[in-house]
């Protein structure tokens, strides 16, 4: 199965970051792996989109993953770390963070070339400018990390399980 995963956010704003930090976390994961078994494959390609997802469109529609799953930082009224998979039903009632454009209308979009489109929202602690990543919401993205890379997404709940 070929994977995408997007990860937006801006890392000038501590928890905003969130997403980036996953994607520069799976990939030292998938270095770490491929080192460990260079035969295996793990066809799993992870982006730093910072706050602009839409500049990844042709990259989406030129390989067409079978999955392309969006992390980004998202005010849930969890506790700061947790998160939780968004349903495309619910993105305009959270609070998702920076964008250029809205993560619905994204979606949309790149739904032409990928059917099965996962938004996951990571709860931040703190998102102010000149802050980093706070400890817990690192700690909930490097358990993320392990989903994602293992391919057991259907470990992680939904917003509307709480």
């Amino acid at each position: 199965m070929k994977v995408f995963v997007l990860g937006i956010g801006n890392t000038l704003k501590g928890d905003d970051g969130a997403g980036i930090y996953v994607i520069e976390r799976i990939n030292r994961r998938l270095a770490e792996l491929k080192n460990k078994h260079p035969n295996k494959n793990r066809d799993i390609t992870a982006i730093d989109c910072s706050t602009v997802p839409e500049n990844y469109t042709s990259s989406i529609r030129k390989h067409r993953p079978d999955r392309v799953i969006l992390v980004d930082a998202a005010d849930m009224d969890l506790s700061p770390g947790a998160y939780r998979i968004i349903p495309a039903e619910k993105i305009g009632t959270l609070n998702v963070t920076t964008h250029n454009m809205p993560l619905s209308f994204f979606i949309t979009y790149i739904s032409d070339f990928c059917q099965n489109i996962i938004l996951i929202g990571i709860q931040p602690e703190k998102i102010a400018l000149g802050t980093t990543l706070s400890p817990v919401v690192q700690e909930g993205c490097h358990k993320l990390v392990e989903l994602i890379i293992k391919q057991r997404l259907n470990e992680i709940k939904f917003v509307e399980d709480d």
